[in-house]
């Protein structure tokens, strides 16, 4: 066979096995398969990628499968070729070859091992750039290349060259039409999200005008209705779109209709929509032609604006304004709650409920209106008996202060009951099937929830941004009837804590007074010494006494300002509490309640000392005042998470209720009269412990006694 027989059996193979080929990875086994052993036992393929040759596949006889991995250096004789743009042919043996067939230093002895005889490499080109080189060598003497074997793989780089471009242009159009797909996507995310209506016509008549889901809404028609008054027959909608003397319109009047017409844009025109004999409401239309290559009209877009909201204003406004003066007649919170749900009946709904917090914790309706005056004492009945259970949209709208519009409620029934048998009873009447839940969100949190149901249609989106902005309003006003009720209840907690601090203040200072006086006698004639001692001891006791109490009205005044200072240091838990044991003995062997000391010892750490000295002695008091006579144990000890001390004793315990609210400021689970003291004393320790970093909680039963622990961070930094 002669060689140009062979050299054109071989282009044809190459060409035809190319066509088949769907990517630039079969390009390369192609390549592979079908350019050795013909032209030698050894191939290389480097492209061009971002200005930058690369190696791409490597073959190797007798299989011509691919031999290490992509991305690699070209060799020498690649690069040359490649910044010269012409073929070159070497032919060995000569260690020149091994040099250019390698990329470096480091790949010369390994090229050098495998012996290559003769070596050539070709440019890629097509349409005069540069694509790649194509390089060969052989190994074997029979494999010897020579200038025939250089022309054929000139012809060969030609045809990969060509197979490669189609295969980059064939990448391109893909992805084009991966680009076009996601824009003609997007496109529709937006006409599906936009909130405003979209009308799109492809043709100069209109006869078919597509819609978007908003202003599918408003029509109250499926999406794939043709909205277009210029439809055929078959496909016309009950559409009209009225003027503001309430004539509705022919086709060629619309504005779209008109856009397509003239080629002009048709601007703000103001129609009233009617669907099915039904107002939907106010819009405002707006057109601009489509042209065709020869700006041509061939269509038209119309957008579509709602402002049947704006033409309410007015009157919403007029009505908000009324409303604002009637909720902040009264600063009583029941009768404003009251107002608040009046008003809204029947303005804003059928049936209106004020639903918060009651006195038992449990969360309800307050106040319930009904449209119908003969409902009226089924609704105050529903409003007494129901309480909102957990997981009920009212609940979760109190919790998290989310509004809510459910238009359409599939068991009315169930909103008003918690079982079945309540389901069956008087709150099945009220008939509500579509429901508002407006929280009023307070800066303190949400007050409260406003309930809007409706009994003879679906509560609308423009319904529900009316009654949030009513809520917006009327949260002024329940704020400020609660402000007032906090301010009238911190007023009269203000006149008991004077009376109390007055009775406290009174007692030592006219026990102070009276001791002074004896010792002015007892100091005037001469006496018993001893009786002195005891006048004047007594005076010191009650003016440490005042001394306290007046401490604890600085303390509440600096806590309250934030500025509790603090002097840390390291100390020994420990035998401080020895020390305040040791202080308090007189006074605990004086109620005859014994003391157990079980102390970790030592207890090292850095606390502020007086500070901790103040809380410690603060609930030995208290256990001392409220133990009864009976023991008193002190425990302090390490803990993984720093140290603990625990004051436990047997007297008369605090109910379950008392011990949430003992922490309070001026709050006290006994009555004053039988116990003495400002209720400040736990307040003031609380807040001393958490200053450091700690916490105090209590464990009572009534009848048999309480235990305080505190537990503090072993290292208080500053």
């Amino acid at each position: 066979m002669s060689l140009l027989h062979s050299r054109s059996q071989l282009l044809g193979r190459m060409s035809r096995e190319l066509a088949s080929c769907t990517g630039r990875e079969e390009v390369y086994r192609c390549l592979g398969r079908v350019a050795l052993p013909e032209l030698g036992d050894w191939c290389d393929l480097d492209v061009l990628q971002d200005g930058v040759l690369q190696r791409a596949a490597a073959f190797r006889a007798p299989h011509g499968a691919v031999h290490g991995p992509p991305g690699g250096p070209p060799s020498l004789l690649a690069r040359r070729v490649a910044r010269s743009g012409h073929p070159e042919l070497l032919q060995g043996p000569d260690e020149q070859v091994a040099v250019l067939l390698s990329s470096g230093e480091e790949t010369l002895p390994r090229v050098r091992a495998a012996g290559p005889l003769d070596c050539m490499a070709v440019p890629l080109r097509l349409a005069g750039q540069l694509l790649g080189v194509l390089s060969f060598a052989s190994r074997e003497p029979e494999l010897h290349l020579d200038e025939d074997a250089l022309a054929l793989a000139e012809d060969l780089a030609g045809c990969v060259a060509l197979a490669l471009e189609t295969d980059r242009l064939r990448q391109e159009l893909k992805r084009a039409r991966h680009h076009a797909q996601r824009q003609a996507a997007d496109f529709q995310t937006l006409l599906d999200v936009i909130p405003v209506g979209i009308g799109i016509a492809y043709d100069r008549e209109c006869r078919y005008i597509h819609q978007n889901g908003w202003f599918a809404r408003l029509h109250g028609l499926p999406l794939e209705s043709n909205i277009s008054l210029s439809a055929p027959d078959t496909e016309l909608q009950p559409i009209r779109y009225l003027d503001g003397n309430g004539r509705a319109l022919i086709p060629e009047e619309l504005p779209m209709q008109r856009a397509a017409a003239t080629g002009q844009e048709v601007l703000d025109v103001e129609l009233d929509l009617e669907v099915h004999g039904q107002r939907r409401g106010t819009i405002v239309v707006s057109a601009v032609p489509l042209f065709d290559e020869e700006h041509r009209p061939r269509g038209s877009i119309g957008t579509i604006q709602d402002v049947t909201a704006r033409k309410r204003a007015t009157e919403a406004q007029r009505f908000l304004a009324e409303s604002s003066v009637a909720l902040s007649s009264s600063l009583d919170p029941e009768q404003t709650s009251r107002t608040l749900v009046e008003l809204c009946v029947p303005a804003l709904a059928s049936v209106a409920a004020f639903c918060g917090w009651r006195p038992d914790g449990t969360l309800g309706m307050l106040m319930l209106t009904h449209a119908d005056p003969t409902l009226q004492p089924l609704a105050d009945e529903v409003a007494r008996t129901f309480v909102i259970p957990e997981g009920h949209p009212i609940h979760e709208a109190m919790m998290t202060g989310r509004p809510r519009l459910i238009p359409v409620l599939e068991e009315a029934s169930s909103w008003y009951a918690g079982g079945e048998a309540q389901r069956q009873g008087p709150c099945h009447g009220l008939g509500v099937h579509s429901v508002m839940l407006i929280p009023l969100a307070a800066p303190q949190g949400v007050a409260g929830v406003l309930v809007l149901g409706s009994t003879d249609r679906a509560c609308t989106e423009e319904d529900f941004t009316f009654a949030q902005e009513y809520a917006a309003h009327a949260t002024y006003a329940i704020d400020n009837a609660r402000l007032y009720r906090e301010a009238r209840d911190a007023i009269s907690l203000r006149d008991e804590f004077l009376s109390i601090a007055g009775h406290e203040l009174r007692t030592p200072l006219t026990s102070l007074q009276l001791g002074l006086l004896h010792i002015v006698r007892e100091s005037a004639t001469p006496g018993d010494p001893a009786r002195l001692s005891k006048w004047v001891a007594m005076c010191q006791r009650q003016g440490e006494r005042v001394g306290r109490l007046v401490g604890c009205l600085l303390d509440v005044s600096r806590i309250t300002a934030g500025r509790l200072p603090m002097v840390l240091e390291e100390m020994d838990l420990s035998a401080l509490m020895e020390e305040v044991a040791a202080r308090m003995g007189a006074e605990l062997e004086k109620v005859g309640c014994p003391l157990v000391l079980k102390l970790q010892s030592p207890l090292r750490g850095r606390w502020d000392r007086s500070r901790l000295d103040q809380v410690l002695t603060n609930l030995l008091g208290n256990a001392m005042k409220y133990g009864q006579g009976r023991p008193i144990e002190v425990t302090t000890l390490a803990t993984p998470e720093g140290v603990c001390v625990r004051i436990r004793d047997e007297g008369i315990g605090i109910s379950p209720e008392d011990q949430a609210r003992i922490f309070g400021r001026f709050e006290r689970a006994v009555s004053e009269r039988h116990y003495g003291g400002l209720g400040l004393g736990l307040w003031i320790s609380r807040q001393i412990v958490t200053e450091l970093g700690g916490h105090i909680r209590v464990e009572s039963v009534q009848g048999q006694g309480s235990s305080f622990t505190v537990e503090l961070p072993r290292w208080v930094e500053g």
